[in-house]
Protein backbone atom coordinates (compact mmCIF):
# COMPACT_ATOMS: atom_id res chain seq x y z
CA UNK A 1 0.00 0.00 0.00
CA UNK A 2 1.26 3.22 -1.07
CA UNK A 3 0.05 6.42 0.62
CA UNK A 4 0.79 9.62 0.17
CA UNK A 5 -0.54 13.11 1.56
CA UNK A 6 -0.76 16.19 -0.13
CA UNK A 7 1.50 17.65 2.83
CA UNK A 8 4.19 15.06 1.67
CA UNK A 9 5.02 16.88 -2.15
CA UNK A 10 5.45 20.39 -0.27
CA UNK A 11 1.89 21.72 -0.21
CA UNK A 12 -0.04 22.56 2.57
CA UNK A 13 -3.42 21.45 2.37
CA UNK A 14 -7.06 20.87 4.74
CA UNK A 15 -6.83 17.90 6.59
CA UNK A 16 -9.67 16.22 4.52
CA UNK A 17 -7.90 16.48 1.22
CA UNK A 18 -4.59 14.39 2.72
CA UNK A 19 -7.00 11.98 3.66
CA UNK A 20 -9.00 11.33 0.33
CA UNK A 21 -5.58 11.62 -1.25
CA UNK A 22 -4.59 8.73 0.93
CA UNK A 23 -7.52 6.51 0.34
CA UNK A 24 -7.81 7.20 -3.36
CA UNK A 25 -3.86 6.25 -3.92
CA UNK A 26 -4.21 3.36 -1.98
CA UNK A 27 -7.19 1.81 -2.96
CA UNK A 28 -8.29 0.87 -6.44
CA UNK A 29 -9.20 3.88 -8.08
CA UNK A 30 -12.08 2.29 -9.46
CA UNK A 31 -13.78 1.46 -5.98
CA UNK A 32 -13.20 5.41 -4.95
CA UNK A 33 -14.94 6.94 -8.04
CA UNK A 34 -17.65 6.94 -7.01
CA UNK A 35 -20.00 8.96 -10.01
CA UNK A 36 -18.63 5.89 -12.13
CA UNK A 37 -19.56 3.18 -9.33
CA UNK A 38 -22.54 2.14 -11.89
CA UNK A 39 -20.68 2.26 -14.71
CA UNK A 40 -18.19 0.02 -12.96
CA UNK A 41 -20.21 -2.40 -12.13
CA UNK A 42 -22.25 -2.34 -15.50
CA UNK A 43 -19.35 -3.60 -17.31
CA UNK A 44 -18.44 -6.10 -14.39
CA UNK A 45 -17.93 -9.67 -15.62
CA UNK A 46 -19.09 -12.12 -12.30
CA UNK A 47 -18.05 -15.32 -14.90
CA UNK A 48 -14.91 -13.96 -15.41
CA UNK A 49 -12.17 -16.09 -14.07
CA UNK A 50 -8.50 -16.15 -14.49
CA UNK A 51 -7.82 -19.33 -14.65
CA UNK A 52 -10.98 -20.91 -15.87
CA UNK A 53 -10.01 -24.51 -17.08
CA UNK A 54 -11.88 -26.69 -20.17
CA UNK A 55 -11.53 -30.01 -21.13
CA UNK A 56 -12.33 -32.39 -24.00
CA UNK A 57 -13.46 -35.45 -22.98
CA UNK A 58 -15.14 -38.53 -24.84
CA UNK A 59 -17.21 -41.56 -22.22
CA UNK A 60 -18.79 -44.55 -22.25
CA UNK A 61 -22.57 -44.54 -20.39
CA UNK A 62 -23.81 -48.00 -19.30
CA UNK A 63 -27.23 -47.56 -18.10
CA UNK A 64 -29.05 -50.35 -15.82
CA UNK A 65 -32.21 -51.59 -13.69
CA UNK A 66 -29.47 -53.34 -11.49
CA UNK A 67 -26.42 -51.34 -10.27
CA UNK A 68 -24.62 -54.52 -9.22
CA UNK A 69 -24.28 -55.27 -12.96
CA UNK A 70 -23.87 -52.09 -14.50
CA UNK A 71 -21.01 -52.01 -12.19
CA UNK A 72 -19.73 -54.91 -13.37
CA UNK A 73 -20.08 -54.41 -17.23
CA UNK A 74 -18.30 -51.29 -16.56
CA UNK A 75 -15.26 -52.88 -14.66
CA UNK A 76 -15.34 -55.33 -17.83
CA UNK A 77 -14.96 -52.13 -20.35
CA UNK A 78 -12.20 -50.77 -17.99
CA UNK A 79 -10.40 -54.42 -18.09
CA UNK A 80 -10.87 -54.49 -21.86
CA UNK A 81 -9.30 -50.94 -22.13
CA UNK A 82 -6.42 -52.06 -19.99
CA UNK A 83 -5.93 -55.22 -21.87
CA UNK A 84 -6.03 -53.42 -25.66
CA UNK A 85 -3.74 -50.46 -24.91
CA UNK A 86 -1.25 -52.73 -23.38
CA UNK A 87 -1.11 -54.64 -26.99
CA UNK A 88 -1.37 -50.88 -28.68
CA UNK A 89 0.27 -48.36 -26.53
CA UNK A 90 -0.64 -45.28 -29.13
CA UNK A 91 -4.22 -46.51 -29.51
CA UNK A 92 -5.85 -45.89 -26.61
CA UNK A 93 -8.57 -42.91 -28.59
CA UNK A 94 -9.06 -45.46 -30.78
CA UNK A 95 -10.07 -48.07 -28.99
CA UNK A 96 -11.70 -46.10 -26.56
CA UNK A 97 -13.85 -44.62 -29.14
CA UNK A 98 -14.51 -48.02 -30.58
CA UNK A 99 -15.71 -49.28 -27.18
CA UNK A 100 -18.19 -46.20 -26.99
CA UNK A 101 -19.70 -46.77 -30.54
CA UNK A 102 -20.50 -50.32 -29.72
CA UNK A 103 -21.07 -50.07 -25.89
CA UNK A 104 -22.53 -46.95 -25.20
CA UNK A 105 -25.94 -45.89 -24.12
CA UNK A 106 -25.92 -42.13 -24.25
CA UNK A 107 -26.01 -40.29 -28.10
CA UNK A 108 -22.87 -39.37 -27.83
CA UNK A 109 -21.47 -43.13 -29.12
CA UNK A 110 -21.87 -42.69 -32.33
CA UNK A 111 -19.16 -39.51 -32.32
CA UNK A 112 -17.19 -42.48 -30.31
CA UNK A 113 -18.32 -40.80 -26.93
CA UNK A 114 -16.88 -36.86 -27.69
CA UNK A 115 -18.32 -34.67 -25.38
CA UNK A 116 -16.54 -31.70 -27.05
CA UNK A 117 -15.27 -29.00 -24.78
CA UNK A 118 -16.86 -27.70 -21.65
CA UNK A 119 -15.91 -25.96 -18.59
CA UNK A 120 -16.75 -27.05 -14.44
CA UNK A 121 -20.42 -26.52 -14.35
CA UNK A 122 -21.66 -28.18 -17.38
CA UNK A 123 -21.97 -31.47 -16.53
CA UNK A 124 -23.58 -32.82 -13.24
CA UNK A 125 -21.69 -33.39 -10.11
CA UNK A 126 -20.22 -36.23 -9.46
CA UNK A 127 -18.89 -36.38 -13.48
CA UNK A 128 -17.72 -32.31 -12.70
CA UNK A 129 -15.88 -33.43 -9.41
CA UNK A 130 -13.66 -36.07 -10.86
CA UNK A 131 -12.54 -34.16 -14.00
CA UNK A 132 -12.36 -30.70 -11.91
CA UNK A 133 -11.41 -31.39 -8.67
CA UNK A 134 -11.00 -28.54 -6.26
CA UNK A 135 -7.03 -29.72 -5.34
CA UNK A 136 -5.41 -29.17 -8.37
CA UNK A 137 -2.80 -31.59 -7.78
CA UNK A 138 -5.56 -34.07 -8.65
CA UNK A 139 -6.33 -32.86 -11.62
CA UNK A 140 -6.15 -35.69 -14.48
CA UNK A 141 -4.33 -35.01 -17.14
CA UNK A 142 -5.20 -35.77 -21.12
CA UNK A 143 -5.00 -39.71 -21.51
CA UNK A 144 -6.09 -40.70 -18.19
CA UNK A 145 -9.31 -42.47 -17.85
CA UNK A 146 -11.77 -42.23 -14.71
CA UNK A 147 -14.70 -43.95 -13.61
CA UNK A 148 -16.62 -45.88 -12.75
CA UNK A 149 -18.83 -42.42 -12.24
CA UNK A 150 -22.33 -43.38 -10.82
CA UNK A 151 -24.58 -40.47 -11.50
CA UNK A 152 -28.18 -40.32 -11.97
CA UNK A 153 -28.03 -41.24 -15.72
CA UNK A 154 -25.89 -44.31 -15.35
CA UNK A 155 -21.99 -45.12 -14.76
CA UNK A 156 -19.90 -43.42 -16.79
CA UNK A 157 -16.06 -44.37 -18.42
CA UNK A 158 -13.93 -40.98 -18.99
CA UNK A 159 -11.18 -40.56 -21.45
CA UNK A 160 -9.63 -36.83 -20.42
CA UNK A 161 -8.58 -36.05 -23.89
CA UNK A 162 -7.64 -31.98 -24.31
CA UNK A 163 -7.30 -29.87 -21.05
CA UNK A 164 -6.47 -26.23 -21.38
CA UNK A 165 -6.99 -22.83 -20.10
CA UNK A 166 -10.14 -20.77 -21.35
CA UNK A 167 -8.91 -17.47 -22.88
CA UNK A 168 -11.99 -16.48 -24.90
CA UNK A 169 -14.75 -16.82 -22.30
CA UNK A 170 -16.26 -13.14 -23.73
CA UNK A 171 -16.81 -15.13 -26.72
CA UNK A 172 -17.90 -18.09 -25.55
CA UNK A 173 -20.30 -16.24 -23.27
CA UNK A 174 -21.60 -13.88 -26.49
CA UNK A 175 -22.04 -17.29 -28.38
CA UNK A 176 -24.27 -18.50 -26.01
CA UNK A 177 -27.50 -17.42 -25.83
CA UNK A 178 -28.39 -17.90 -21.90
Amino acid sequence: MIAFSVGSFGFTSPPLLQYHFAVAVSTPVALQMGIFDGITKAFTNKEFKEQDQRVRASHILIKGLDDDLVIDKSFDLLREINGRVREEPDGLRQIFAELARRESQCPSATEGGDLGLFGPGKMVREFDAAIFPDDSENTPPPGSILGPIVTDFGCHIVLVTQREDNRDQVEEKLARND
